[in-house]
């Protein structure tokens, strides 16, 4: 556990409970000196089988989001997603509110702002790219937002949307995706994470 704790840092706290029948990693938010325990994440496995199960816990209600087979992958994935649904971000909204000002077809102005404040691997208008988020036409003045993964398969994530209200999802979930990347990496220094589990911890990131 002392891993999982240094790699969330002061502003999470992990705690292990080892019961009779099952272990349970739970991380909590910190909110000053106290420990938030409306939202959690937690991680269950029964003794009996080697099956992680991970789960969102909110005001009681559990919600299984995945399941890993390997320990130190299934680790990683309660990390990077307790970071996920527990921090607070800090918003640009300068950069939001340049976004709003685009015009609907000004798409070079909205590629050069992204490549600047994100990075062009992370994203792609009007063409297909593997690993990255994607703006397509859908009909008349409308716009998709997906996630296309390695196999090409696309995952909705907003669908018939007017720009530039559009154009500010794909920077918000672009912006998602370069932060996941490096979180994904720092874990990747100590441990060993294959590409089918790096794409559901990708996927639970995404919150999709």
């Amino acid at each position: 556990m002392d891993k999982l704790q240094e790699k969330l840092g002061q502003d999470f706290v992990v705690q292990n409970q080892n019961l009779h029948t099952e272990n349970k990693i739970r991380v909590y938010k910190k909110v000053g000196n106290d420990v938030s325990q409306e939202v959690f994440v937690e991680l269950q496995n029964n003794h009996e089988n080697k099956i992680y199960n991970l789960i969102l816990n909110q005001r009681g209600n559990e919600f299984n989001k995945e399941q890993f087979i390997d320990r130190e992958e299934a680790i990683c994935a309660l990390g990077i997603y307790a970071v996920s649904v527990l921090s607070d971000r800090v918003r640009d909204t300068e950069t939001q509110n340049k976004i709003l000002e685009i015009e609907d077809n000004d798409f070079d102005f909205l590629k050069n702002l992204l490549n600047l404040k994100v990075g062009e691997s992370y994203f792609s208008i009007l063409k297909e790219k593997r690993i990255a988020i994607n703006l397509e036409q859908s009909k008349d003045d409308l716009y998709n937002i997906c996630y296309i993964n390695p196999d090409l398969q696309k995952i909705d994530l907003v669908k018939d949307r007017e720009a530039p209200s559009a154009f500010l999802v794909l920077y918000n979930f672009t912006q998602k995706l370069k932060e996941f990347t490096s979180i994904l990496n720092e874990w990747k220094k100590s441990t060993n994470i294959s590409l089918h589990s790096e794409e559901k911890i990708r996927r639970l990131f995404l919150g999709k």
